[in-house]
């Protein structure tokens, strides 16, 4: 059988053909597998989450309330297991001598616009697990720093350091490279 639509999958992921699974595991796995790189030092520990996160989606396919929302869904459970995988695992930078900037320093996306995709992920991945966490769930996938806290078990001023970190990092390295940044 041909899964045409997103509620089809769902459908048939219920009824747990394997047809079906298949199929939603290869339309979904580019776009959530890169969302496990970029949490993860390297390709071997992002495929070990991207396959615990697949489990957990099949586990808990029955607790989707719509189709609409399966793309939604799917990459919140991933998002939770790169949190959860790393959750024992990081740890966040001494941060008391960085000083305190203004919230609208926070803002500026500089740094980011001037890489492409390839130059971010390699970046990134150099960061320290804790400015990495941060950084991803701030910038790239639109968290506030009040729910990466409660995500991450960390106070807010600890989620601001480490996204400053990270920009300060990501900028140092961008500079060796020759990139000018305003």
């Amino acid at each position: 059988m041909l899964f045409k639509t997103d509620s089809e999958l769902l459908d048939g992921c219920l009824r747990r053909d394997s047809k079906a699974q298949a199929a939603l595991y290869q339309k979904y796995k580019g776009r959530f597998f890169g969302i496990c790189r970029r949490y993860t030092p390297n390709k071997e520990e992002a495929e070990d989450i991207f396959q615990d996160a697949f489990v957990k989606v099949f586990l808990n396919l029955k607790e989707l309330r719509s189709a609409d929302q399966l793309s939604a869904w799917i990459r919140r459970v991933v998002v939770n297991v790169c949190i959860d995988y790393y959750h024992k695992r990081i740890n966040f930078v001494d941060l008391t001598e960085v000083p305190e900037v203004a919230p609208a320093d926070w803002q500026n996306e500089s740094i980011i616009s001037a890489m492409n995709n390839q130059e971010l992920l390699s970046m990134v991945n150099e960061l320290p697990d804790g400015a990495r966490m941060v950084f991803n769930l701030f910038v790239i996938d639109g968290y506030s720093h009040q729910e990466i806290a409660q995500m991450l078990g960390i106070s807010e001023g600890t989620s601001k350091s480490q996204l400053f970190f990270a920009k300060k990092l990501l900028k140092k390295k961008l500079l060796t490279t020759g990139i000018t940044i305003d």
